[in-house]
Formats: C-alpha cells, structure tokens, sequence
C-alpha cells in the first residue's frame, strides 16, 4: 500500500516554521477565512454578459492567457497526469480538511485527476497558512529549493502576494526518451536543524523528466518533421503554495479554498489582472478595484479548468490556446 508522505510537513514542523492560523477560531457559518464551506460540489455561476463576437476574439483569448502559463521550458501548457494529493497546513485541522475536500472536488468536477479524500497517496500539492509567509519563504530557499519548482527565477524569494505558489513540473516524450535530470530529487543537505528524512524526497516521476529551474530547457526528445507539436508535454509534479494568513482572513473560506484550488489545478501568468470574466483570481486580485469579489469558483474558470484537462497538450502552444478557446466558447454559450 502507498504510504502518505508529504514533501514539507516534516521539514516544517522540524524546523518550527509551522505557525497555526486562526487555533482559537471556532467554525461558523460567517467566520472570514474559516468559515463552512458550501456544498462540496457547488459551483459559482456568475457572469457578465457580452456581445458574442467581443467574448469569442477578445474577453477568452485573454482569459486563456491569463489564466495558463506555458512551461518555461518547452512553452507548453502544463498539467496534471498523477492524481492530486493535497495537504494543508497552519489551520485547525477540521479547516485544513476542508480545504483538501474542495480541492479534491473542484478536480473531479473539472476532469482532473483527483485521489479520493482519505485514501493514501503522496503528497504533491503542499499548502502552507502562515502569518510569516517571507520567512518561511526563506527557510525553505535555503533548505530545501526544490519546492519553489522549475518555473522559479535566481532570487525568485520575496513573498508579495497573499498567496504564492511554485510549481516542479516535468517534461514526458511520447516517444518514450525522457532522460533524468540529475539531483533535483535529492534530499536537502545536513544541517543541525534540518531534521527531514530522507523518505520524504521527491522521486523522479516514471517516465518524465523534472525540468531544471530557470527555465533552461529540456533534454528530452519529441517528434520531428511537425509544425503543429513538439511531441513533448509539460505535467506538474509537486505544486508549493504559501498562504499569508493575515491577508486572507476577512475573506471566506469557501472563496480562498476555491482559489487555492484554481492555483494547484493551473499555473497562472499573473495574479494581478482583472479578466472581464468574473474569476475566483479577483478575490486577491490588486487589478480588479472596486469591482465586486468572488463568493468561489465562476463560470469562467470551470469553463477553462474543463478545457485545460480535456484538451490535446502536445501541440504548440497557438494550437493548445485554440483548443481551449474553442471549448470555453461551447461551454459558456452552449454551442
């Protein structure tokens, strides 16, 4: 049986950088930031509405483009091929399961590959609530790097949002090559107060190649002789996300688990813009003013989670935004 093993949980706790967020807060219906959730599968329909021709050329491209960062890598949109198997850290932990099970339902409901709450699995969504979000940050730069992912930059280490993430993604051939990268599964160095053990390390996904950090490439082989894929695909491997607890707590509980969702289900290329289609990304959003927050996952971004995990991936990047496209405009027109 595969045994639970969570990436940071222990190197966390070890190291003393695990500080509880709302321990004193009881659960209520209206409590910000740890508050009930609603229905685990309730989804938020709210939407605007547009002339058809602005939204199919204009208000979904950008949404597609906002919403999906392409592998710095190999330019390809990434996703997961593994089952989702998250953990939350720093709430109650009647909270922290809350924010598990919508995760968990939010991917089922969008066609992503989702464990089953409870069952055994390894870790590979980490989500951390603190009120030291920069030193933790910090600590784990220096421990443990590999959690802030392939997609991070050198000195890629100030927190300056209310939520962050990174993303450890890896490149798979469809003609079987995948040569490893050597080390980034390595586990962290000895120090006198590192106390992780060694069976917590990232393991080199079967058949992919964990892409380097800073966007150097990749050593794998696709398909030549094709102007319309490479025959690679990026997947995400392990997704770190740190939630500055001070800054989310006048918010609901219900939105932050959906936009934590969003954030581990896709790798957005800002977190800062304000889509004319209402996104659970406003919540946060320091782009969308005065307009009004989300209560949870729109329209909008189910309608581009489904396209995400239903479309061909190993394309070029112009034909992967196409596909999309066209099954966000079905999805939220109908035909």
């Amino acid at each position: 049986m595969t045994r639970s093993i969570s990436l940071v949980g222990t190197f966390l706790i070890a190291c003393g950088w695990l500080v509880p967020a709302f321990a004193d807060v009881p659960p209520s219906a209206d409590t910000p930031a740890t508050s009930h959730s609603q229905p685990l599968d309730e989804v938020t329909i709210t939407a605007r509405k547009f002339e058809r021709r602005t939204l199919e050329n204009v208000i979904i491209p950008k949404f597609v483009q906002s919403h999906g960062s392409p592998s710095p890598g190999i330019n390809q949109l990434g996703r997961w091929r593994d089952g989702v198997c998250p953990r939350v850290s720093g709430l109650q932990p009647a909270f922290n399961q809350l924010v598990v099970r919508r995760i968990a339902a939010v991917a089922q409901s969008v066609g992503a590959p989702a464990r089953p709450v409870g069952q055994p699995c390894r870790v590979n969504v980490e989500i951390v609530f603190t009120p030291q979000p920069q030193a933790l940050l910090d600590r784990v730069a220096k421990v443990y790097p590999t959690l802030l992912g392939s997609s991070r930059t050198k000195g890629d280490t100030t927190f300056a949002h209310p939520v962050q993430s990174w993303y450890l993604t890896g490149t798979r051939a469809l003609n079987g090559y995948n040569p490893p990268v050597i080390g980034l599964d390595a586990t962290p160095p000895p120090t006198a107060d590192n106390h992780v053990d060694a069976s917590t390390s990232l393991p080199l996904a079967y058949g992919v190649q964990v892409d380097p950090a800073y966007g150097s490439g990749t050593t794998a082989t696709g398909l030549a002789g094709s102007r319309l894929g490479k025959g690679l695909e990026s997947e995400f491997l392990h997704v770190f996300a740190i939630v500055d607890s001070r800054k989310v707590e006048q918010s609901s509980m219900t939105a932050v688990s959906d936009y934590l969702a969003m954030v581990s289900l896709t790798r957005l290329s800002s977190l800062d813009t304000c889509s004319e289609l209402p996104s659970i990304i406003d919540l946060l959003s320091t782009g969308c003013g005065s307009r009004d927050k989300p209560i949870g996952i729109t329209l909008a971004d189910t309608a581009f989670l489904k396209s995400l995990y239903s479309s061909d991936l190993a394309h070029n990047i112009n034909i992967e935004r196409g596909d999309m496209h066209d099954r966000m405009v079905t999805a939220i027109l109908g035909h």
